[in-house]
């Protein structure tokens, strides 16, 4: 074997073990990619549940996801009394950041983002929207008004959302004061949604904290600016 079918020979073998690396990448990569495929567009049920029964109010939320593997429920209202600590020193927290720095205008907030969000919420999946409201008063006036308003906030309701299920009802009582409802808003929207609606909202966060920053700058360098453009007083020189 001379030295040019050697050299033939090595070439031929590293084009095959480049062939297996090659292969051996597909073979591996290939169920991750459908793998993330899949869960990008499976979608994530969020079921919000909120009942009234006179001064007893509750809301919970209820997270289903992979076929159920993944199910939680929180609930929002009442909160506990740790949680009510926590959000009290998150609260006062809050206050100390406000006094500390200046407010910003949500006018400079692109539009363009702001109808991005809309679209993308427009898009999320509603299952089930279920309202019944029952309610009463002896004030015949009052429970009149309330019954023609709920109608009308439950015909723009239908009017404006596309459900696959959709229970819209209100029942009016004039005898006894009282007040009864339950409601559940079932939506259904992707990770991909998520991910996209997430990414959105952070980009209007840094947004209002790089206006902040500058128009706190800018508000900073005209005090000092000031500062040595006051007027005599009779004691300064």
């Amino acid at each position: 074997m001379n030295r040019f079918e050697k050299m033939e020979n090595n070439i031929n073998m590293n084009y095959k073990d480049m062939g297996h690396i090659l292969l051996c990448y597909i073979v591996f990569s290939l169920p991750i990619i459908l793998s993330l495929i899949f869960l990008l567009n499976r979608s994530i049920h969020l079921i919000i549940v909120s009942e009234v029964e006179n001064e007893n109010v509750s809301v919970k939320v209820t997270i289903k996801f992979f076929f159920n593997l993944i199910n939680m429920t929180k609930t929002l209202y009442p909160i506990t009394k740790k949680e009510k600590k926590k959000s009290n020193l998150k609260y006062k927290k809050n206050k100390e950041d406000e006094s500390s720095s200046k407010r910003f205008d949500l006018k400079k907030i692109e539009v363009t983002n702001l109808v991005v969000l809309y679209r993308i919420v427009k898009k999320i999946k509603i299952t089930e929207v279920y309202s019944n409201l029952s309610y009463g008063s002896e004030n015949i006036s009052f429970t009149s008004f309330i019954y023609v308003l709920v109608n009308a906030v439950y015909g723009n309701i239908s009017n404006s959302l596309e459900s696959e299920k959709m229970y819209l009802k209100v029942r009016p009582c004039y005898t006894r004061n009282y007040i009864r409802y339950r409601g559940i808003l079932h939506l259904s929207p992707t990770v991909k949604d998520i991910i996209i609606l997430i990414r959105g909202i952070f980009k209007i966060y840094f947004e209002i904290r790089k206006y902040k920053k500058i128009k706190y700058n800018k508000e900073e360098d005209a005090n000092e600016i000031s500062k040595f453009h006051k007027k005599s007083n009779g004691y300064n020189s």
